[in-house]
This record gives C-alpha cells, structure tokens and sequence, in this order.
C-alpha cells in the first residue's frame, strides 16, 4: 500500500538526505496536477456553491489553498533535498519566500501597484503618446525580482547530481 505513495509524501518533512532529478521532476509534475486537479474541484463544484456564474472569475479557491498548505512541506523538503543532490546547502530555499510570496498574492500585489501609481501620477507627467507608458510595467517589477532571486534554485534544481557521495549522504 505504501508503494502508491510517492516517496515525497512519506517523507513529509524528511530535510536529510539527497533526492535524484528524476524523482524530483516527477514529483514536480505530481504537483502539478494535483493542482489542477484542485482548480478543477474549485471551479466545478465549491464556486457554483457560492454563487459564481459559469465563467465568471472566482476569487475565493477554497480547494486550492488546502491543497498549497497541506503540499507546501513535502515541497520544501523535496527542493532540500535536490539541493543536497547537487552538493548545496538547503538553506538556499530561503530565496523561495519571495517567489511563493508573489505567486499566492501577486495579482493583488500588482493590482494595489498600479492603482497607487495611476492615481498618483502626476498629469503632466503622464506621456501623450498612445506607446509604452511607464505606469504599465512597474508593478511588475517584484515579480521580476522574485524569479531572479529564485533562478540560482531553479538552475541547481535541475542540475544533474553527483552519483558518488557527497557530504550529504550517499544518493538515494
């Protein structure tokens, strides 16, 4: 029974050790579909409880917020893990509290941005032109941020790891 659960699962909180790029990219994916399967369930079932009509966007996901905080650890513990892989420390995950920061409030983040900015830009300021206006790319500007200080991550991530042991353990 146990051999269904991915090895993520059961290793919750597990932070020692070394996972392989394979099994990480897979996990990844799992991930990734559990989501989906999460939006799936909001947008099907929990928002025409609430009131939502047939392709009107839905604000509250319920489902999906569960799902980010129950997956959230096994998430972390995994990406130490494939740090350790690669002969890093798993400190380096601290550069994930930005990027998941704007991932779950960036839309309003952004929305707050730009109408501080579009009320309080001066008229005269303001360009004539119907071309690329200055208030339009600002608020995206901590996104941008956000996916540099997370690429070095992302990069180690998918970096092959060393077969022989390292000081992080033997490979699993």
């Amino acid at each position: 029974m146990l051999k269904i659960i991915p090895p993520p699962l059961r290793n919750y909180a597990q932070f020692q050790g070394r996972m392989p790029r394979s099994r990480f990219l897979r996990w990844l994916g799992l991930l990734f579909l559990f989501y989906m399967l999460a939006g799936w369930i909001d947008l099907q079932f929990v928002a025409p409880t609430l009131g939502y009509l047939p392709n009107e966007d839905v604000k509250e996901q319920y489902v999906v917020t569960i799902a980010a905080l129950l997956l959230v650890t096994p998430w972390l513990s995994s990406h130490v893990r494939r740090l350790h892989d690669v002969n890093r420390s798993g400190w380096w995950m601290v550069f994930a509290i930005p990027m998941l920061l704007i991932l779950y409030f960036g839309s309003d983040i952004v929305s707050a941005i730009y109408l501080f900015l579009t009320e309080n830009y001066p008229a005269s300021l303001q360009p004539q032109s119907t071309g690329f206006m200055f208030v339009t790319w600002v608020p995206f500007v901590p996104t941008g941020l956000a996916v540099l200080s997370f690429s070095p991550v992302i990069l180690w991530s998918l970096k092959k790891g060393s077969k022989e042991p390292n000081r992080f353990g033997a490979q699993e």
